[in-house]
């Protein structure tokens, strides 16, 4: 089976600022070895694989399958997905990809006297949460941070959090973006 893995592992490791010693640290492998999978004819076993996949962030089907055919993923508006709270008070808009890796970037809207509890993501991701327009309160574990519009807070995403609008007249937009631990 012919992969693309020679071509992917350069890419990936230039496109992360890295040269082979220090994606080999990073893997926990010879330098000699990363230098072999960069070889059209390289055929390193899983493990070694995995390892590289590990420290570039990427999964296994990044370093093996063909490059995409663009250096753009377009997002159509029927890709979106919107989560909403049952009363609709909270409605959050996924504006990246579905098929994103590593992030994921979502429009907010909470209209007044929103209450709305965050799921909490997996261990090791950070949200970045800024505000729009009006004002947001986040409780994150226990602890309320209150936002005005250019306000942004960032936290780990395994944390209990809470989305509040305490004012009973405005509506609040924000940005939430979430970056995974791969």
């Amino acid at each position: 089976m012919k992969t693309d893995l020679s071509g992917n592992v350069r890419r990936l490791r230039k496109a992360a600022q890295l040269t082979q010693a220090q994606l080999a640290d990073a893997a926990g492998l010879p330098r000699a070895t990363v230098a072999a999978l960069e070889q059209p004819e390289a055929n390193p076993g899983l493990q070694v694989l995995l390892a590289v996949a590990r420290a570039l962030g990427v999964s296994l089907d990044d370093l093996v399958s063909p490059p995409p055919a663009h250096r753009y993923y377009k997002v159509p508006l029927s890709e979106r997905r919107e989560n909403c709270s049952p009363d609709g008070a909270f409605r959050a808009t996924m504006v990246s990809p579905i098929a994103s890796r590593g992030v994921q970037i979502q429009n907010v809207e909470m209209d007044p006297g929103c209450k709305y509890h965050g799921q909490p993501h997996p261990f090791g991701s950070q949200e970045f949460f800024v505000v729009q327009e009006g004002t947001a309160t986040l409780v994150i574990d226990g602890e309320a941070v209150t936002l005005a519009a250019g306000d942004l807070v960032q936290f780990p995403g395994q944390l209990p959090h809470t989305y509040r609008n305490l004012d009973p007249r405005q509506g609040v937009k924000a940005l939430s973006v979430v970056v995974l631990s791969i």
